[in-house]
């Protein structure tokens, strides 16, 4: 078919590289080498995943005498699984039956398969409760994670175990994420002979950046249970481990334990490279309900590789609260993003958590934005 000159100029000049429907859109640069292609990974980080009694036994069924906690993630799942990989802290054992909350917990395993269900592929074990039930407490929550296929570390069988799995690796296409994970202590239980805790040792820490820069890392990010509950700022403490962690090559920090939302920074060092910290995230799942340990933050990170060079976009966080009810004469729990209200939620509540959260972190933030679609 020919077509008149006068048609052809028109076309080709209401044409634009955002014109998907252009008959003359230019074709994508594809290099062999890569050099002219980017490749993408996106990473949202969860907080605490508490399993306090009321919680428990609200998801358990007594009919069938079994527990499912699919209704909890019901609402922020979809958000959650927008991005490559979901990473959230295990603060807690699977240790098996009694089931128990606080001052030593033990959950069902229902709650890690509903988190799985949710989007959550991997979960962080180092923290003050990891000894909670022991020996056989660690083994439990190691065991069932791997048969239910959640990655998990920070916690180990033996030190074999650790020496393969202690680094977690994150792949998609050319860019690979490493992640560590310590904490401060456990709660002043001893470590198990036999197995392993990562705790907060700058030398074995200096020990384990040194050994995952072997692997071909495009970036490195250090999950730690750190700081003092409940201080809405971090402590000195965390500024000093953050900066000995990032002068030996750390490229991300992101905080667990407070049980509230700590302030986020994201910086430049003197050579130009991009330094988060996120302090604490604060509660994903709990049944504490003071002010500011109702609800906690997804942070999402984006990584763009391109000429072999990868750089972590501006990052943003989401805020989510968990909706306590009652409903039928029995309480309920829901955790829900905080772009929207849901029918039976505690309105006071919910308004105090969000407006007090964004005034705080739009005063104490650096460079990290609440995402709001």
């Amino acid at each position: 078919m020919r077509w008149p000159f006068f048609v052809l100029f028109f076309l080709i000049l209401s044409c634009n590289k955002n014109n998907e429907n252009c008959l003359f859109r230019p074709k994508p640069i594809v290099s062999i080498n890569n050099k002219d292609i980017s490749d993408t990974i996106s990473l949202v980080f969860i907080g605490d995943v508490m399993g306090h009694r009321p919680v428990l036994n609200s998801f358990y069924n007594k009919e069938q005498k079994t527990y499912n906690f699919d209704y909890l993630f019901e609402e922020i799942s979809p958000l959650i699984k927008k991005s490559d990989y979901a990473i959230a802290n295990l603060e807690l054992t699977l240790a098996g039956r009694p089931f128990t909350g606080y001052p030593r917990f033990s959950a069902p395993i229902e709650l890690a398969k509903s988190c799985k269900n949710a989007g959550i592929q991997i979960l962080t074990t180092a923290n003050n409760h990891s000894c909670d039930r022991g020996k056989k407490g660690i083994l439990k929550t190691i065991n069932k994670l791997d048969k239910i296929g959640v990655r998990h570390f920070g916690t180990y069988l033996d030190k074999e175990a650790r020496k393969k799995s202690n680094l977690v690796i994150l792949k998609k296409k050319t860019i690979k994420i490493g992640l560590l994970n310590y904490t401060y202590g456990t709660n002043g239980l001893p470590i198990p002979e036999g197995v392993c805790v990562n705790l907060i040792d700058t030398t074995q820490m200096k020990l384990d950046i040194e050994k995952s820069k072997t692997k071909g890392l495009d970036k490195l990010v250090v999950l730690l249970h750190w700081g003092n509950e409940y201080q809405l700022k971090p402590s000195k403490k965390q500024r000093d481990l953050g900066d000995f962690l990032y002068k030996h090559g750390v490229d991300v920090i992101i905080g667990s334990h407070p049980h509230v939302i700590q302030p986020m920074e994201f910086k430049k060092n003197k050579d130009g490279l991009e330094k988060l910290t996120v302090f604490s995230l604060g509660n994903f799942i709990s049944n504490q309900r003071k002010p500011n340990t109702d609800g906690g933050a997804l942070v999402k990170l984006r990584f763009v590789k391109k000429n072999n060079l990868t750089k972590l976009l501006p990052p943003g966080y989401f805020l989510t609260w968990v909706n306590k009810f009652v409903e039928k004469g029995r309480n309920k729990y829901q955790i829900i993003p905080c772009l929207s209200q849901k029918p039976n939620t505690s309105i006071k509540k919910l308004n105090y958590f969000i407006s007090s959260t964004r005034k705080r972190l739009a005063k104490n933030n650096i460079e990290v934005n609440e995402i709001l679609d």
